[in-house]
Parts: structure tokens; sequence; C-alpha cells
């Protein structure tokens, strides 16, 4: 999908109206704080399928009591850097930072850390945890599972999720920034079909299959069907991974007990997500990683590119989209901006103003 086009809307105020709407559906003012730190972080990189345009959404399951306003979290520590995290239904933002923040507490203190999370929701991108994880000196890898959106290779009828994952390191250097992979097991992730079903817009041929199990370029034919493993048998195979990382070991839902935050208004979604943390500090030096790292990234920029092509490392042109919106403000297009103003008006706060 392409950039998001509409009116910019500086980084701060953007962040300002997203916490004061989830304040007004009932959450503490420092989760609503973290909740919009992860919305907005998702934008500020061009991930706009996962930023704001997923406020209402979960604005929505607060207020059906679908998910929790006031969670109580529950950590435990089955062995010394394991944690067990009970999400109590929590916004997946809420659970994903408690839990990649403690995974890196424990990789600071026994040099790796792993947390499992069990009940929690939608958590926005699950890159915005792993570099947060970068930023303190650690490799960092985060994985969820969803509600039911990919068939089984050879099948017609979706089981496994989306089932994404995440990966970042620290950069070379602290001017430099981190490495991250952030990727869906299928073809492309879920948000992008359902941003062009908002946006009236057709979708490539190769991602999706309707609810007959034909190939479908319509978007809304698409989200009642399934989204289409990437790389064929191998996607299906590390989505199968994530369920279990993420479920089996969780004690969340998996496959079809994960239910869709869109589509069914009568129970939590209760999916898990997994964590790892590992310090980079009792393994090498700084001028060690910045040397070995930055020689491999180095090599990759020195291969000839082709004809009309750039290479770019993982993280590259999120950097650069950041910098562009920090200055500039986040585009917001037409269909997420008139549902933020129907938001504002439904909860009782002042919208957003207009184009930066």
């Amino acid at each position: 999908m392409a950039e998001a086009t509409g009116n910019s809307i500086p980084v701060a105020q953007l962040t300002a109206f997203t916490e004061a709407a989830l304040v007004a559906v009932g959450l503490a003012p420092a989760d609503a704080s973290t909740v919009a730190w992860a919305l907005v972080e998702a934008n500020l990189e061009g991930i706009d399928t996962h930023g704001v345009s997923r406020l209402a959404l979960y604005a929505h399951r607060v207020k059906a009591g679908l998910a929790a306003g006031r969670p109580t979290m529950r950590l435990t520590h089955p062995a010394p850097a394991v944690g067990m995290l009970d999400a109590d239904n929590a916004l997946g933002p809420l659970a994903a930072t408690a839990a990649m923040d403690e995974a890196v507490r424990l990789a600071r203190e026994f040099g790796v850390g792993m947390v499992a999370v069990a009940h929690t929701n939608h958590a926005a991108a699950l890159s915005s945890y792993t570099e947060r994880a970068a930023a303190q000196n650690c490799f960092a890898f985060m994985v969820c599972n969803t509600p039911p959106g990919m068939p089984p290779w050879g099948g017609t009828q979706a089981l496994l999720g989306t089932n994404p994952m995440s990966f970042a390191a620290p950069g070379p250097t602290a001017d430099q920034p981190p490495v991250v992979v952030d990727l869906a097991t299928t073809v492309v992730a879920r948000g992008n079909i359902i941003m062009a079903a908002r946006q009236g817009q057709p979708i490539p041929e190769g991602w999706a299959i309707d609810a007959q199990g034909n190939p479908t370029t319509d978007a809304k034919a698409a989200l009642t069907g399934a989204v289409l493993p990437m790389a064929g048998p191998k996607g299906y195979a590390l989505a199968l991974m994530v369920e279990m990382l993420a479920a089996t070991l969780t004690g969340a839902g998996w496959g079809p007990n994960v239910h869709s935050p869109y589509d069914d208004w009568t129970q939590p979604t209760d999916a898990g997500l997994w964590c790892l943390a590992i310090h980079v500090g009792p393994l090498m030096s700084a001028e060690a990683y910045a040397s070995r790292l930055g020689g491999l990234l180095d090599a990759i920029h020195a291969v000839p590119a082709a004809p009309g092509a750039t290479i770019r490392v993982p993280g590259e042109r999120r950097a650069e989209v950041r910098a562009r919106r920090l200055a500039q403000g986040i585009p917001v297009d037409a269909a997420t901006r008139k549902e933020l103003d129907a938001l504002a008006a439904e909860v009782g706060i002042a919208p957003l103003d207009g184009a930066n």
C-alpha cells in the first residue's frame, strides 16, 4: 500500500487527541499515554495501517466492555529469566509494552529475558516494542497471534492469523538507526486490506481469496475470505510457529478461539504475545559490536544495485519517514479523519484541528 495521503497533523496534537479519546472511554491517563505512544509511533514510521486508524476500534472495544479499561495485569516468574504476564484483557499496547520492558529488565540482569503474554488484544505495530528494546542495547524478537485470516497451506478456509513478528537490533553506533524487521506471515498484513476496503481501493492479485476460495482483488471480498501465506508453505509454517509461541506457551486463544475485534462484538479477542530480549553488553564491547555490525551493513550497502533499485537495510526507510513526519506532521487519510471526528463527537472531546 502507498503511504497515506491527507492533511498532516502535528505529532504532539495527534498524540494529545489520542490520549484524550482513550481517557474519555475509561483508561487511566498513564495507560492512555502508553497506548497513544504505540499508535502514533506506528504512524511516525509510516505504518499507517496500525496507527491512529485503529483508535476508534480500540475505544469502541473498551466502551463495549470487550477490552479492559482498567486492567489488573499479573506478572509471575516461573524461572529466573522467564516472565508470564496475564494481561487481564488489556489493550494490546499496554500488554506489549509491559512485556518487552520486563524482558529487557530480565536481559539486563541475566543476559536474556523471555516474557509470554496471555489474554490481550490487537497490539498495533510490533516494531514499536522491539525498537524500544533496541534502544536499551538489546536484540529483541516479538510475535503475536491474531484472529483467523490465513488458511493452512492448500486450504480454502482461514484458521491461523496473519501472525506478525518483529526483530530489532541496535544500530552499530548511537547515531545510526536500529535494524528493524517487521512482517506478517501472510503476503501482506490484513491491515492493508482493511485500509484498502475503507478507502474503496482494489488490492493486488495474489494477496487474498474470497469466501469461496477464489482469488480476488476486491478488498471487501478478501475480508470475508482469507489472506494468503507469504512464500507459500514457508509462510504457513512460520504462522504455525508464531501460533505456538503466542498461544500454546502463553495460554491465550488459538486459531478460531481468537476473536476478531472488528467482527465479533460478543467476546474478548483473547490474543497472545511472546517476546525475547538479549542484552548485547555481556557478549561484546560497544567497539566490537560497531565493527562487526557496521562491517556487515557496509557490505550490504556496497553490493551493486540493480537498475532503478536502491539497497536499504531494514529500518532505514522508517528512520527517513520518522524524520520527515516529525518535521511535517503525520498525514491522516480522509476516511480515518472522518472516523476520528466522529469519535471525538461521540466521547465528548475537542476534534483535531485542520491541516498542519
